[in-house]
């Protein structure tokens, strides 16, 4: 592998307090992204643009990430997930579920299944509605089609052939369930479709899932698409990639009236090498790309959100931003698990040192087998309302299949997958779940400061069922699961109860959907798109990502999502990143 031309803080800033002997032009940049690597790919594909690219982990990039099934555990010694807990969630039985990011570069690309899924264009079109223009889905077509290299379609004129960031199709799966459920949702009226990304899939289907992995079957996470090793020593010399460090705030300063961002404090990630304090200031902007957790908890540490939680942290408010941190969404899972054979679940690989080492001289040799292949390979997708009581898809017109349309937004995702997705451990057993998702919650949560130290993680509170409408579209999603349960051992595969619900009325579906929730980590919304910050729909950032009242100060994550999308939200957000990237692009100086 090429050797990562990665900074430390004392090689892109100088040391606070600043030295007046020492030149700015040292250690200024024409902008300073704080985690976003597609965005400083785009900009500095202009030689005369410096751009100065902050990241609180490492590069890592080691052969063992690359591989899809040994990067996605979470837990493993090596992973460069960071995980804390929530704090308790008073409508949901005051339970406390795992919070997670990717902490390296190309955030949690790095760890995620991989699923490419952009979402129905009613999600944009939602957008849109709700007062941002140029944000609906045929603004925003084009940005997803311009980072994709789809291998698996590349007829579709909706899909991206010539992109960096590649993604591929798994039509077989590797679980022998997965055919019975496929037959099971047939018979309910739910037709397989070729390509879940199509915007003329209607609003109920199941298809094949998107996954982001390049030709020889490794992870392609953001990192390696846009920013590899050998781009980013082609450009050194006007693109600074600094790890491991940790940005403790941004620099405002009043002028006049007006507040302007004009650069970043930061320091060494690792608190025993963060005895220096260092500044590099930015020529035009500073971008926020920290993720919907991270982003608000910088522009709260330096003085930008609610005026009553900052004063409590003993943070001088610069700007009263009631969004900030507030409106958190995320998709709501409940699992029911079944026991299958092991030999026919991904468990088989924690019980057996033969099949681990089959498997791993199959991948050696070709790519091929469970270390590449995904968890999950289909997915199926559904509005609420359409089904009836016998859990069967039942549109009153074809009007009601149309995605463009807002209003039929599909708001569960099933699921069904050969691992156990509950937060329990459960060794030496196969397991079989049929995950479903709320994918288009009412609830919200918070992310707020647990202290004014920068490195004291975020309290995230989920919110899940502040809404207690959200158990509507669940208690279906699990009765269509116990449907589909029951065909499966109708077709003869056996699946064995192991964690499922005792009955299917509404009151003992709502305690087990409380029981067994999970996050799909997902998170959203935090740092929300809109036109006031105040008054009935407050945000904090305006359509061209400018946080409201400050000048040179941008958001670019999933965290600007005015709603969550009905999809996972990888490629929605690398979306965000390249309409970002062609706002600044355009304007090549400070906006208005």
């Amino acid at each position: 592998m090429v050797a990562y031309p990665e900074r430390k803080p004392e090689q892109v800033g100088t040391t606070v307090p600043v030295d007046p002997q020492v030149s700015p032009e040292t250690y200024t940049y024409d902008y300073i992204i704080v985690g976003g690597c597609v965005l400083a790919s785009r900009l500095s594909e202009d030689p005369a643009v410096s751009v100065l690219l902050i990241e609180q982990g490492p590069v890592a990039d080691t052969w063992a990430s690359r591989v899809p099934t040994i990067s996605s555990n979470l837990f493993a010694k090596d992973s460069v997930a960071a995980h804390w807990w929530s704090v308790p969630m008073p409508h949901a039985d005051n339970r406390s579920l795992g919070v997670m990011r990717g902490e390296a570069l190309g955030g949690t690309t790095r760890i995620n299944s991989m699923f490419y899924t952009r979402g129905t264009p009613g999600d944009y079109n939602q957008w849109k509605a709700l007062g941002n223009e140029g944000w609906g889905y045929e603004d925003l077509e084009p940005y997803f089609v311009k980072s994709e290299k789809t291998h698996s379609l590349p007829g579709s004129k909706h899909r991206g052939k010539k992109g960096v960031w590649e993604n591929r199709q798994f039509p077989v799966s590797q679980y022998k369930a997965v055919p019975y459920v496929h037959r099971a949702l047939q018979k309910v009226g739910i037709e397989r479709h070729p390509d879940l990304n199509s915007p003329s899939m209607p609003a109920a289907g199941t298809g094949t899932l998107d996954i982001a992995e390049d030709t020889k079957y490794h992870r392609h996470s953001t990192d390696r698409a846009f920013l590899p090793a050998k781009l980013a020593r082609k450009r050194q010399a006007h693109l600074k990639i600094c790890t491991d460090t940790l940005v403790t705030r941004v620099e405002l300063v009043e002028e006049g009236e007006e507040v302007r961002a004009t650069g970043v404090h930061y320091e060494a990630a690792n608190s025993r090498k963060a005895w220096k304090r260092y500044f590099a200031k930015a020529r035009r902007e500073v971008v926020l790309c920290s993720g919907a957790l991270g982003s608000p908890q910088v522009l709260m540490l330096s003085g930008l959100g609610p005026k009553e939680h900052l004063e409590n942290k003993g943070i001088p408010v610069i700007r009263d931003l009631p969004a900030v941190g507030s409106y958190l969404q995320d998709h709501i899972g409940v699992p029911l698990t079944f026991e299958v054979p092991i030999s026919e679940s991904l468990h088989i690989l924690e019980v057996s040192p033969m099949r681990i080492v089959k498997e791993l001289l199959k991948y050696l040799v070709t790519g091929r087998g469970a270390l590449s292949h995904p968890f999950q390979t289909a997915s199926t997708f559904i509005p609420s309302r359409l089904l009836d009581d016998k859990s069967v898809v039942s549109p009153k017109g074809s009007s009601d299949l149309d995605a463009s349309i807002p209003e039929n937004r599909p708001d569960i995702e099933f699921m069904y997958v050969g691992n156990n997705c509950t937060d329990t451990d459960i060794p030496r057993t196969g397991l079989f779940t049929l995950l479903s998702a709320n994918i288009r919650p009412k609830s919200t949560g918070t992310v707020r400061l647990a202290s004014s130290n920068p490195r004291v993680r975020p309290d995230v509170d989920l919110g899940y069922f502040s809404d207690a409408e959200d158990y509507v579209p669940l208690r279906k999603a699990v009765r269509l699961a116990q449907r589909v349960a029951v065909d499966v051992r109708d077709q003869g595969y056996s699946l064995k109860d192991f964690i499922v619900p005792e009955g299917s009325c509404d009151e003992v579906l709502d305690a087990y959907i409380r029981a067994n929730l999970r996050t799909c980590f997902h998170y959203t919304s935090t740092c929300r798109m809109g036109a006031e910050t105040h008054g009935a729909r407050p945000s904090v950032v305006d359509t061209r990502l400018r946080v409201h009242g400050v000048r040179g100060l941008r958001v670019c994550d999933a965290s600007v999502f005015p709603e969550i999308v009905g999809a996972h939200t990888m490629a929605p957000t690398v979306m965000v990143a390249e309409k970002c990237a062609d706002i600044l692009m355009a304007e090549g100086a400070p906006g208005p």
